[in-house]
């Protein structure tokens, strides 16, 4: 009996013990299709350990493992980052790093929280790698920020400050290091796949569920950069292009100004609207600021659109004249206006590029996008540079159609006809007055019926033609007689009434003089 009771005791005491370890280790798992990453926290020890390897059922083999890594914050710029890779002898280098800007992070010699590696977690064989570290806890342990990375180039040695080539792919999200753990392996895609469970149902509070995305990852967060990636490649890669273009090719080739209202609809409607949109949705839904290249040309090339519009508008409505106008009638305003278009596509086209190189392998979770991306726009750079500098061939032809129309402006102001040579066509000759000869229309007048007491409006006879000797004298030659214009009889006075006719008896003496007062 007192056997069994020690045995009881001892079993109460060991799951108790259990039960008091499991409460101390808290966390939460983050999966895509490139990588996983486990967080937990430890609340006895005050230690956070964190576990990096390849999503579930998916195996790399240390041959074919480049280097993982996450860093803690939201952004790569002065985030403290933990670089991991495995080495051809079985050892693994633990990389402690910062980077200043979206370029290779460099070793931090004075990290502030120093990670260990775990050893006895860590593994890479010609099966699968998978790298555990640890590092004091941090004040926010709650909601804890962190980037990832995922290079498929292996550095090739074991030093820590070795160089490694870019990422393949990146993002962010945060991790939960006080959320309950469980045995369930959840994973969620960062191009806004779906969910995907084994094992067992998952828990609303399991530590095994995604980390939530920073803003830009996964499902509609996603759609967010989708957007502001539409809104900004359609106005600086299509729509200013074509603006500018129209223009300079089309005034080369016609005097009317049919270009005109296009180009000002494309660049100072579109083409702004949509830089305005694009840059609206950086500043509101990402984070971080303006600590890129990529988002400092950006805020460029808003500011210039703007001022580019405003000054469209003030170049087309207010022409002064003053001395530095040309003979063509272009002033400062004018030039001002061609010099600030060209850079203001420039700089949209290098937006786009270092948007392309700096910011989506980042931000999408896909990776760094496909070089036919970078294909794709050399050619579109290509194209309208070409383009506009065979515009600039027909320079001349444009300056000297420009000179003939103010010169035929100048001619019809002097009441002269330009040269019969010139390409453009004479003004009109002035109307010629009414021939003689020429058949009138009958005109109508108000003309007074007898038979009906109303004024009405009748058609008067057409003049009458009366031949001449002449005429008898060429008609015997001719068809049809020369005719001599008789002016119609003039018109009726418009204000002159006659009175009605008689039609009974004559009215009485005081009748008649009822009727006239």
């Amino acid at each position: 009996m007192k056997n069994n009771s020690i045995t009881l005791y001892l079993v109460f005491l060991g799951l108790t013990l259990i039960v008091n370890v499991q409460a101390a280790i808290t966390g939460q798992q983050y999966c895509n299709k490139y990588m996983c990453v486990t967080g937990k926290h430890d609340n006895v020890k005050n230690i956070d350990t964190y576990t990096l390897e390849p999503p579930s059922g998916t195996n790399i083999p240390q041959s074919s493992f480049g280097w993982i890594a996450i860093g803690f914050g939201s952004t790569m710029i002065n985030s403290p980052m933990v670089i991991v890779w495995p080495n051809s002898d079985g050892s693994i280098t633990l990389s402690q790093r910062k980077a200043t800007n979206h370029v290779t992070p460099t070793v931090d010699s004075n990290p502030p929280r120093k990670a260990s590696l775990d050893t006895s977690s860590s593994f890479s064989d010609k099966t699968t790698t998978s790298i555990t570290f640890t590092l004091p806890s941090s004040s926010n342990t709650n909601s804890t920020s962190i980037i990832w990375a995922y290079g498929t180039k292996n550095p090739g040695s074991s030093s820590s400050s070795s160089s490694f080539t870019q990422h393949l792919a990146s993002g962010n999200t945060q991790l939960s290091l006080l959320a309950t753990l469980t045995n369930n392996n959840s994973s969620t895609s960062t191009n806004g796949g779906s969910n995907s469970s084994s094992n067992s149902t998952s828990n609303s509070n399991s530590g095994a569920g995604s980390g939530s995305g920073s803003g830009i990852i996964g499902g509609t967060n996603k759609k967010v950069l989708i957007a502001h990636v539409v809104c900004g490649s359609l106005a600086t890669m299509a729509i200013l292009p074509i603006g500018i273009l129209v223009p300079r090719i089309a005034r080369a080739f016609t005097i009317d100004r049919w270009w005109f209202p296009l180009h000002g609809a494309l660049n100072g409607i579109i083409a702004f609207g949509l830089i305005t949109a694009a840059f609206a949705i950086a500043v509101s839904k990402f984070e971080g600021g303006f600590n890129s290249t990529h988002r400092k040309l950006g805020l460029t090339l808003f500011i210039l659109a703007l001022i580019q519009t405003l000054l469209g508008i003030l170049t087309h409505y207010w022409q002064p004249n003053h001395k530095f106008q040309t003979s063509s009638g272009r002033g400062p305003s004018n030039f001002l206006h061609i010099i600030l278009g060209l850079t203001i596509v420039g700089i949209g086209f290098g937006t786009v590029w270092k948007g392309i190189q700096e910011e989506w392998g980042q931000y999408s979770g896909s990776g760094n996008p496909n070089v036919g991306w970078k294909v794709g726009w050399g050619l579109i750079v290509a194209i309208t540079a070409i383009a506009y500098i065979g515009g600039l061939y027909f320079l001349p032809k444009q300056l000297k159609l420009e000179n003939e129309r103010r010169q035929w402006a100048s001619n019809i102001g002097q009441g002269k006809l330009p040269p019969s040579n010139g390409s453009l066509p004479p003004p009109p000759p002035p109307p010629n007055r009414p021939s003689h000869t020429a058949q009138q229309t009958p005109p109508t007048s108000q003309y007074y019926n007898q038979a009906n007491p109303t004024v009405q409006r009748v058609t008067q006879p057409q003049s009458q033609v009366l031949p001449t000797p002449q005429s008898q004298s060429q008609s015997q030659s001719q068809s049809q007689p020369e005719t001599r214009y008789v002016p119609p009889p003039p018109p009726t006075h418009p204000k002159r009434r006659l009175p009605p006719p008689f039609t009974g008896e004559r009215p009485t003496s005081s009748e008649y003089e009822m009727s006239h007062r």
